[in-house]
């Protein structure tokens, strides 16, 4: 479990400092898979070139951050989740407000799984 509380301190850290890019090349697995819920199944995505990618586009949208917030993570031996609040205004200026639960798998010291729960 020190391990997965490390990887999760560090994770939210980087969340917090708005570093996703680096985030994921420091603690993803190579082949991590991405979950998106059900109802947006299709942006799900599988391994971590794919992951940044989507990542780059979703930054890439963004005009301005309004609220960001990531909390505490809570840990178990393999597992992590944390809540993050996002509040942006996008370049076409929607707005998208996200209230989600992410859930992290670790195996062998790097985050193999990230399950995002949202409506």
């Amino acid at each position: 479990m020190l391990d997965v509380q490390k990887i999760a301190n560090k994770l939210v850290n980087l969340l917090r400092e708005k570093k996703f890019l680096e985030a994921q090349e420091q603690l993803f697995s190579i082949n991590a898979i991405n979950q998106e819920p059900e109802k947006f199944k299709e942006r799900s995505v599988s391994g971590l070139k794919a992951m940044i990618k989507k990542e780059k586009q979703f930054l890439s949208n963004i005009k301005q951050w309004n609220r960001f917030e990531v909390s505490d993570p809570l840990v178990s031996k393999n597992h992590f989740s944390i809540r993050m609040l996002t509040d942006v205004i996008l370049i076409n200026d929607q707005n998208v407000s996200i209230d989600e639960i992410i859930v992290y798998k670790v195996v062998d010291e790097k985050i193999v799984k990230e399950q995002f729960f949202y409506t």
